[in-house]
């Protein structure tokens, strides 16, 4: 079954922007692997990661994982956006493998820092769905309130929508904080 899933596009990249509290500006996005399983629901890489060692697959699977990451990348690069993505796969990478992942950021035409390869998520302290739940953070007191933040995981594909939501609602309360 899992074979078949790179087969039927199951298989998404989910993103979390980082996110300056002073200004609302994005310049990295965490990306994590989900697997859409037709029976199971959405499912997280741990969920799946055995039986992609099983069955021989994790090379193809970090491959083509590495591609669709370029994609968006590109994608947001055409909407306006030149961010950094940590790609989070808790999966080796060889020697082999990592030479091959560089051909295929040098056929993408992008700058290599631009992707960057993770085997552990970051741990974000305030994770966060819109402006609003960020101030009841603040409000809550939460240490690391004056710092950066997560978003909450969204499908990549939604990203530039979401970026603009984000800059909007700073410029809204950026207004209303100078008539305060």
């Amino acid at each position: 079954m899992i074979g078949n899933a790179l087969e039927l596009g199951q298989f998404e990249l989910w993103c979390q922007p980082h996110v300056a509290a002073r200004d609302g500006s994005v310049a990295c996005v965490e990306a994590s692997v989900r697997w859409r399983h037709p029976e199971r629901g959405m499912l997280q890489l741990p969920a799946f990661a055995d039986a992609l060692a099983a069955q021989g697959l994790q090379e193809v699977f970090v491959l083509h994982m590495v591609c669709d990451a370029l994609a968006a990348l590109r994608m947001w690069e055409a909407d306006g956006y030149a961010l950094a993505m940590e790609l989070t796969l808790p999966l080796p990478v060889l020697p082999a493998l990592a030479a091959e992942i560089d051909g295929l950021v040098a056929q993408s035409g992008l700058a290599p820092q631009r992707l960057v390869l993770s085997e552990s998520e970051c741990a974000g302290c305030c994770e966060v769905s819109d402006l609003l739940d960020w101030q009841h953070v603040c409000k809550a007191g939460c240490e690391h309130a004056a710092g950066d933040f997560i978003v909450a995981p969204q499908p990549i594909q939604v990203l530039p929508a979401a970026l603009r939501r984000w800059q909007a609602s700073y410029s809204v309360m950026s207004a209303a904080d100078a008539f305060s």
